[in-house]
C-alpha cells in the first residue's frame, strides 16, 4: 500500500517538475520574443529612416541633375546665339538694302515733282514690307529662345520649319541645300522650342562637318515617316561621316572633335529626346552621316481641336 502512494507521489512531483519547466521555458522564450520584435521594431524603425534618407538623397540629386540639364540647355543655346545673330544680320541685310533704295528714292522722286498721294501710299506700302520681314525675323528669334516650361503637342514638321527658318541664312551662306520632305503635320507631345534646338544642333554640327571636309554640292535630306507608335525623323548629309572611334561617343557630355567645340550640343540633343520618351542614335552612311529622331506620336483623337495648323 505504501508503494501505491510513493508511486502517486512520485508521478505528482513530475508532473509538477514538468510544469514547471515548462513554465520557465515558455517565461524564456515570451521574453525572447519580446526582444524580438523590439530588435525587429528597431530595425524597422532604423529602415524606415534609411529609406526616408535614400528617397531624399535621390531627390535632391535628381533635382540637381534637372536643374543641371536645364543650365546646360540655357548654355547651349547661349553657345548658338552667336551664330543665330549672324543668321539675323543676313536676313536683314535685303530689307535694309530695300529699305535704303526706297529713302534715296524719295530724294530723286521730289527733284523731279513725282511725289503725291499714290507716290506716298506705295513708299509706305513698300517700306511697311521690308519692316515687317525685320520684325518677323525678330519675332523668330524672340519665341526660338523662350523656353517651354511645360509639355504640351505640337507640329513636328512646323518645329523644322522654324529650326530651319532660323538658321537658313547660314544654310544659304555655305550653299548647303536642304530637302525637307513630308505630308502632314505630325503631331507629338513635347517641347516644340527645345525640339527646333535639337534640330539647330543638327545643322550646325552638318554645317561644320561640310566646312571642314571642304565637301562640294552640299546636301541634306530630311524626311519623317511613322514606325509604329513612333514618328522617326532623319537627316541624312553627305559631309564625310564620322570617325568611327567617335561614333559612339557624339552624345557624350564635352565631347568634341572641334578647336572651338563645347561638347555640349549633341549631349543636349539626346537628353531633350529623352524627356520627351524618345531616343536619338546616329550611323554612318555612304559618304555622310545620319542622324535619327524617334518621339512618341500623338494620336489623332488626342489632338486638341484648338490647335492651328
Amino acid at each position: 500500500m505504501h508503494g501505491f502512494y510513493f508511486s502517486i507521489i512520485l508521478v505528482i512531483l513530475i508532473l509538477v517538475g514538468f510544469i514547471l519547466r515548462y513554465m520557465i521555458t515558455y517565461r524564456v522564450l515570451v521574453k525572447k520574443l519580446k526582444e524580438s520584435e523590439e530588435n525587429y521594431r528597431e530595425l524597422t524603425e532604423k529602415y524606415e529612416v534609411d529609406v526616408s534618407n535614400l528617397e531624399n538623397r535621390v531627390k535632391q540629386e535628381a533635382a540637381k541633375n534637372e536643374q543641371k540639364d536645364h543650365l546646360l540647355i540655357q548654355h547651349s543655346r547661349l553657345a548658338a546665339m552667336g551664330e543665330l545673330i549672324d543668321s539675323i544680320g543676313h536676313q536683314w541685310r535685303q530689307p535694309l538694302n530695300g529699305l535704303s533704295l526706297i529713302i534715296q528714292d524719295v530724294r530723286e522722286a521730289l527733284q523731279f515733282g513725282e511725289i503725291n498721294d499714290q507716290y506716298i501710299d506705295t513708299f509706305t506700302k513698300e517700306g511697311m514690307i521690308q519692316i515687317k520681314h525685320m520684325s518677323r525675323t525678330i519675332d523668330d528669334f524672340r519665341k526660338f529662345y523662350q523656353p517651354n516650361k511645360e509639355k504640351c503637342t505640337f507640329s513636328l514638321s512646323d518645329s523644322i520649319e522654324a529650326a530651319l527658318s532660323i538658321y537658313s541664312s547660314n544654310l544659304k551662306k555655305h550653299d548647303i541645300h536642304v530637302e525637307f520632305e513630308y505630308r502632314e503635320q505630325h503631331m507629338v507631345f513635347g517641347f516644340p522650342n527645345e525640339y527646333s534646338q535639337v534640330v539647330l544642333n543638327i545643322l550646325t554640327n552638318a554645317r561644320d562637318a561640310f566646312v571642314v571636309n571642304g565637301i562640294k554640292n552640299r546636301r541634306l535630306d530630311i524626311n519623317i515617316h511613322t514606325d509604329g507608335s513612333f514618328l522617326v525623323v532623319l537627316f541624312t548629309d553627305n559631309a564625310g561621316g564620322i570617325e568611327p572611334d567617335s561614333l559612339s561617343k557624339v552624345f557624350e557630355p564635352y565631347f568634341t572633335t572641334k578647336s572651338n567645340g563645347t561638347g555640349i550640343g549633341l549631349y543636349m540633343t539626346k537628353i531633350i529626346i529623352e524627356k520627351m520618351n524618345g531616343s536619338v542614335k546616329v550611323e554612318n552612311t555612304d559618304g555622310g552621316a545620319r542622324f535619327i529622331l524617334s518621339v512618341p506620336k500623338v494620336a489623332s483623337e488626342n489632338i486638341p481641336s484648338l490647335i492651328t495648323v
